[in-house]
């Protein structure tokens, strides 16, 4: 997961991806973008591992960050 700080006209994935150099095989469109901070504009997209090494030096951008599963803890409620 990475994070990036952008006008909210380009929060859109897609105007991500390209303001980003991603193809679409390098993000997980499901994730999309989501806003995580918006006060400083900044915005959360999962991408690969691969990508990251390439896009995470770029102005504006942070991370990488871990994206670990959320599963309930012990057995369901009665």
């Amino acid at each position: 997961m990475l994070t990036v700080a952008c006008d909210p006209s380009r929060a859109s994935l897609e105007a991500i991806k390209a303001d980003l150099g991603l193809s679409d095989d390098e993000v997980d469109a499901s994730f999309g973008s989501v806003e995580i901070d918006p006060e400083e504009h900044r915005y959360a997209i999962l991408v690969e591992e691969s990508a990251i090494g390439r896009v995470g030096g770029k102005a504006g951008v942070k991370g990488p960050f871990a994206n670990p599963p959320i599963e309930p803890f012990g057995p369901p409620p009665d």
